[in-house]
């Protein structure tokens, strides 16, 4: 067999057997697909942090722990330092993010990823400031919300080696990434009237249609939630849109105030996603875990599926597979306007104060229309993450948290340890092919002759 014939024959039998990916088999989609995993691996450090904020953020308000007049001001100040955590979660996700990316966690970096963030954020602030009623509203309610954040760290982790690779001084490397979030910042900011008048009009045309209505809202609600553009169309929607009586306006005031049974058009439908869903798409994701790393994810997996159940905190289990995992984000995106378009066809209304977690049900159920239909739908709707989740995990062979050794594209040593190439720790080397036509033949081994006896013939 000649060399290009055994090179055929040994494509042919990597491809047997190989697991098969929604990102294809280029050397460039892996990279990007390993560029997406790390991003998300490294927006799961201020995830972390969530469950524990909204927690105190929600027992702290005043229909909780500020409802007791002795605790009141305690209460205020464990709803403000909850609410801080939240407010400035896109300068977690600045250093989150040039964390992931960069795996020598250079102090350096975390430092320039917050002065980009800095110059971005302030650069779309300046060129859309805040109204005067809204000057205390925190960063990540601000234009493009989160998505500042991610940029930031994203930039900082392309310039950085580049920069220093070149041996400029710290003060030299710093100045060009502000000059270069100046910039960006600068575009987002021109820009942000027109994406925030095009969201605006949408959201106006989703208030005719309950049914379709609320369906393409629950899509575009979650989708624009990884880049934080989601809280203009919610505003619209639950403050803004729609007239009820006495002059209250919005989905969720016509609902909590005015008791509107028409009302909860747009908030019904999370309660299924929130309750059920997401929490189940936790489980499928810690079943699929490696074994050495399943305790460790079951830690964060457990602790975020229960926010999402008792209070409707559904960002800590989204944003870990949101970008790392992105065809399952786009699937829950698709799934959360179904639930939507479901509760409003078959006549459930429930709003919510905070969110739609089990907290709220319980507060709201008074004032509710048919919310026990909720409950079964929730579990229909588990049951769809759970078997969609762990199938399409396993069968694409996902990043999901708690899988990151099964995703890399490294080699196993024979130990069973994966080699991750390093500063400490050089590449492998590939195995060199060696044609056979070019092998010295070896002469086959002799067999061992048989002594030769000699005898003498007897004469008579």
């Amino acid at each position: 067999m000649t060399a290009p014939s055994l090179a055929k024959a040994s494509l042919s039998e990597n491809r047997v057997g190989r697991m098969p990916t929604l990102f294809g088999r280029g050397a460039r989609t892996k990279e990007r697909t390993g560029f997406l995993r790390r991003l998300g691996e490294g927006l799961a450090l201020p995830v972390a942090a969530l469950p524990a904020a909204g927690l105190l953020l929600r027992v702290g308000q005043e229909d909780l722990l500020g409802s007791v007049s002795v605790i009141a001001p305690a209460a205020a100040v464990v709803s403000a330092v909850g609410g801080a955590v939240l407010g400035y979660l896109p300068l977690l996700f600045a250093v989150g993010a040039v964390f992931g990316l960069r795996r020598d966690r250079d102090p350096h970096a975390a430092m320039a990823a917050i002065t980009a963030y800095l110059a971005i954020s302030h650069a779309c602030l300046h060129l859309n400031p805040l109204p005067a009623g809204r000057l205390g509203t925190p960063p990540s309610q601000q234009p493009y919300g989160a998505l500042t954040g991610i940029l930031a760290g994203i930039l900082v982790a392309l310039l950085w080696r580049r920069l220093t690779a070149r041996n400029l001084p710290a003060f030299a490397a710093h100045a060009v990434v502000l000059l270069v979030a100046l910039v960006l910042g600068a575009a987002l900011g021109l820009a942000f009237p027109a994406v925030n008048e095009g969201l605006v009009w949408l959201a106006k045309q989703l208030t005719e249609q309950a049914v379709i209505g609320g369906g393409l809202f629950g899509v575009l609600n979650r989708g624009l939630l990884p880049i934080g553009l989601h809280q203009v169309p919610n505003t619209i929607m639950w403050f803004v849109a729609g007239e009820c009586s006495n002059g209250v306006r919005g989905d969720i005031p016509c609902f909590l105030v005015a008791h509107d049974p028409s009302a909860g058009s747009f908030t019904t439908g999370f309660y299924p996603i929130a309750l059920g869903a997401l929490p189940a798409a936790a489980l499928a994701m810690w079943r699929t875990a490696l074994p050495e790393q399943r305790k460790r994810t079951g830690q964060l997996l457990g602790t975020a599926a229960l926010m999402s159940f008792c209070f409707g905190v559904t960002e800590p289990i989204e944003l870990l597979f949101a970008f790392a995992a992105w065809p399952l984000y786009i699937a829950h995106a698709l799934l959360t306007g179904t639930s939507l378009a479901l509760v409003n066809a078959l006549g459930i209304k429930e709003g919510f104060v905070f969110s739609a977690g089990a907290l709220d049900f319980g507060l709201n159920f008074s004032i509710a229309t048919r919310p026990l239909l909720l409950l079964p739908i929730a579990a229909a709707y588990a049951a769809i993450y759970y078997v969609l989740f762990k199938w399409a995990i396993l069968r694409f062979n996902l990043p999901t948290p708690g899988r990151s050794g099964a995703c890399d594209p490294a080699t196993d040593d024979s130990d069973g340890a994966v080699h991750r190439p390093g500063p400490h720790n050089p590449p492998a080397e590939p195995e060199k092919y060696v044609p056979p036509h070019t092998a010295a033949a070896t002469p086959p081994p002799r067999e061992a002759q048989p002594e030769h006896v000699h005898t003498t013939r007897s004469s008579t």
